[in-house]
């Protein structure tokens, strides 16, 4: 029996290697360019942003085809003749009609892009339509990014804060060795071994939490990134800090942000359509022409006759046409409403600029702030990493007591998570900028 179950915990460790290494092979690690680009790929709002600028392309053939390309109709009827109109002259009756009528019928026109006749106005309509959806993508493309940016960092950090959580519960249960080792030996009190013992236990909770934290992180990445199956994820690298980036002159970056931010370029494409409009309710003051022909084709018999044998006489017109609208108060009332929709967009035009300009400050400033506590972090990082050694080593020699040793790892795991903090504001507020500036890798 003993022999079996030997045989058995072989087998399981055989395998267990096998089964860890399957699982590992599920989870596929992304940089933050292949985070990018998948989300490029397969985020929805992006995905339904493109289709609508297609669909926007297509209505500008559309408009095309239909102001520069005549029109042409095609109707074909057949009537009968219940009860055909009758007339009297000097007692002699006569009838009016035949008792079936075939009329075909080709009518072609066209309008002529003279007064009232806003042709070139509805292409441009259609041009600025199709625009505004590219600024649309443009749009959606800067907050894709952004997210995904923000949601790649945030794991980063949340990794971190796992690694500090797990040497932090190291280095309590490094000390309890020690403090059982006294307490055996006679060299510590029992209530320093409860103290470290308590202190390694308070440490295990806080290194769950963060695992917890970090596969919701990743999964908050995966969303963002538009994957839809079952797959774990991670990403590659460290959450870092370049020191040596630039962005450049702040008051030429707020500038840019302000006049060429994607928000503006949609307002002013929408105070060009609304010009456009007011173009065409002023045109809708003056008469519209237009040409057109019409070949008509039509047989006129009585019930004498078979279908076959019908006699077609074709007919073929052509002229100049007009129409006018002559409800000039009501066209009035509907220009006025275009106008005021063009100061409306002028007060919106001026009010985002200066909401872009909040933004872009409040953005550099919080960049500004985080090197600063970067900076200031790191070199405390590096005291309380020393000062932890130093209490480790003093106490194992018996020069210090055991709550040195505690209040120096305390220290150094909030020195860390303070100095990946500031990484974490500095990365955000960096891709806050970028995506201000449209910066889309």
């Amino acid at each position: 029996m003993r022999i079996r179950i030997t045989a058995l915990v072989l087998l399981l460790s055989a395998f267990l290697p096998i089964l860890s290494a399957q699982d590992k092979g599920n989870t596929k690690e992304y940089s933050i360019q292949e985070a990018i680009s998948t989300a490029q790929k397969n985020n929805s709002s992006l995905v339904n942003a493109k289709l609508d600028r297609l669909k926007a392309e297509r209505k500008v053939s559309q408009v095309y085809n239909e102001n520069l390309l005549p029109t042409l109709d095609l109707k074909s009827q057949y009537i009968r003749a219940f009860k055909k109109q009758y007339f009297d002259i000097f007692g002699q009756r006569y009838s009016i009609g035949t008792d079936n009528q075939v009329i075909n019928s080709l009518e072609v026109s066209e309008p002529i892009p003279v007064l009232g006749t806003p042709v070139f106005q509805g292409i441009r309509i259609a041009e600025y339509y199709s625009n505004l959806q590219n600024e649309n993508v443009a749009l959606e493309e800067a907050k894709v990014v952004a997210d995904v940016k923000k949601a790649y960092f945030n794991v980063l950090f949340l990794k971190e804060i796992y690694n500090v959580r797990k040497q932090a519960l190291q280095n309590s249960l490094d000390n309890y060795d020690v403090v059982e080792k006294k307490y055996r030996n006679g060299a510590a009190t029992e209530f320093d071994f409860l103290r470290a013992k308590v202190t390694a236990e308070n440490n295990r909770p806080p290194l769950l939490e963060a695992e917890n934290n970090l596969t919701i992180g990743r999964k908050s990445l995966k969303n963002a990134m538009g994957l839809k199956d079952n797959n774990d994820i991670d990403v590659k690298g460290s959450l870092e800090y370049d020191s040596l980036e630039v962005f450049g002159n702040d008051d030429v970056l707020i500038s840019k942000i302000a006049n060429n931010h994607v928000s503006i370029r949609q307002l002013q494409i929408s105070r060009n359509i609304n010009n456009e409009l007011l173009g065409v309710d002023k045109a809708n003051y003056l008469p519209k022409f237009y040409v057109f022909g019409q070949f008509n084709v039509q047989s006129a018999e009585d019930d004498g006759r078979t279908l076959d044998k019908y006699r077609y006489f074709p007919v073929i017109n052509a002229g100049v046409g007009m129409t006018w609208n002559l409800n000039f108060f009501r066209n009035t009332f509907k220009k006025q409403q275009t106008e005021i929709d063009i100061k409306k967009t002028d007060e919106t035009i001026s009010d985002v600029k200066e909401k872009l300009k909040i933004s872009a400050q409040t953005v550099l400033l919080k960049i500004g702030e985080a090197r600063k506590k970067i900076i200031a972090s790191l070199e405390t990082v590096r005291l309380a990493e020393r000062g932890y050694e130093l209490a480790a080593l003093s106490f194992k020699n018996g020069v210090l007591n055991q709550i040195d040793v505690i209040d120096a790892q305390l220290m150094l795991s909030n020195s860390k998570l303070g100095y990946y903090q500031a990484i974490l504001e500095y990365q955000m507020a960096k891709t806050g900028l970028e995506e201000l500036l449209e910066k889309n890798k």
